[in-house]
């Protein structure tokens, strides 16, 4: 099944895509497991539109509104239509779903306690007529593909000029995310945690540039999540210290000596991935003092929308959600981000 639904198109989205290029989105609704959706369609389809020049670049997140989903965003020639998009992605899709159907039914709530939390923490009241019909949630047809306006959170990325700082750092995560799933990571989670780990400290490093505030960083982040969608965090409690006790210890070896380098941008001998990744968020943190140098920073705070005190204010809010999506494209849980960041701040000597 396949639709093309437009949603409300927003002046800011226009205005930060390139002259020649636009991004369009595909929601693929598929109540299995996403990395096998994303390994034995999505990912395959997207290279290929690459190689064939259909498509510049391309990134994905997956999503729990509506029903779970993997957004796949294409960045496309602006002279490449949607029909022509369609022609290409709709068929390989449905083809997919309809060869290798989810059997995993889209999620059918008797308590949609968690789920109110999520669409609490990012949208208004104003948002319900959209997504609820008489307080029950509206979930898409499973198995199915729909074309959507790319709806960017402008704001949450610094506006206009930053969002395209961010949009590579998604392309980048999405290249990074693969070389995971390819290696079969997502299916260990101890693997998976480990490496998510690492990837997340070189972020902070390298983006926030001062011991301090990387340790701060991750007392906050573990806060954030813990709070509002983490369930119990039993790794919290005294019993929970002692018993990842031996986490904690193996990240102070293995990451604390990476810090001082990150921060001095020494990446020299440095395992390739993370060297690679340390470069990558290098380039984010130059862009984004230029951008604050030029004044034209602005985020969505709590009080309001306004310019970043500093350039480490800026890097601080982008820290954040850059972060979060890396870990989403790779498949860790938010409960499992906070555990992350609650073992990092331990072995920073920083208890969150």
């Amino acid at each position: 099944m396949s639709a093309v639904i437009p949603l409300p198109h927003s002046p800011e989205a226009a205005r930060v895509d390139d002259e020649d290029a636009r991004w369009v989105s595909f929601h693929v609704f598929y109540g299995g497991s996403p990395d096998i959706l994303l390994t034995e369609c999505l990912i395959p389809l997207a290279e290929a539109l690459v190689r064939d020049g259909v498509v510049r670049d391309w990134f994905y997140i997956n999503y729990w509104l509506e029903g779970s989903h993997v957004r796949l965003r294409l960045r496309v020639p602006r002279e490449r239509t949607d029909a022509d998009l369609d022609s290409v992605v709709l068929p390989a899709v449905e083809g997919y779903l309809a060869r290798k159907p989810s059997m995993h039914p889209m999620l059918e709530l008797a308590d949609n306690g968690f789920y109110e939390r999520l669409f609490v923490g990012e949208f208004t009241d104003a948002d319900r007529p959209r997504y609820f019909d008489d307080g029950a949630p509206l979930f898409r047809p499973n198995n199915s593909i729909e074309r959507r306006d790319y709806e960017r959170e402008t704001f949450r990325y610094g506006g206009p000029q930053c969002m395209r700082l961010a949009e590579e750092h998604f392309v980048a995560s999405t290249r990074l995310a693969c070389d995971v799933m390819g290696g079969g990571n997502q299916n260990v989670r101890s693997l998976l945690l480990g490496i998510a780990s690492q990837l997340s400290f070189v972020t902070a490093c390298t983006l926030l540039r001062d011991r301090d505030l990387v340790a701060d960083f991750f007392v906050a982040y573990h806060h954030r999540w813990a709070s509002g969608y983490a369930d119990e965090t039993h790794y919290a409690t005294e019993k929970g210290r002692r018993t990842h006790a031996l986490t904690a210890a193996h990240l102070r070896r293995r990451l604390l000596p990476l810090l001082d380098r990150l921060v001095a941008d020494d990446l020299e001998g440095m395992p390739q991935r993370l060297r690679d990744w340390a470069q990558t968020n290098r380039r984010v943190r130059a862009g984004l003092d230029e951008l604050f140098d030029r004044d034209v920073l602005r985020f969505d705070y709590h009080d309001g929308r306004r310019a970043p005190e500093s350039p480490s204010a800026a890097a601080w809010s982008l820290c954040h959600s850059l972060i979060h999506m890396t870990n989403n494209r790779m498949m860790v849980s938010v409960a499992d981000e906070a555990f992350i960041a609650y073992q990092i701040a331990e072995a920073m000597g920083t208890p969150a």
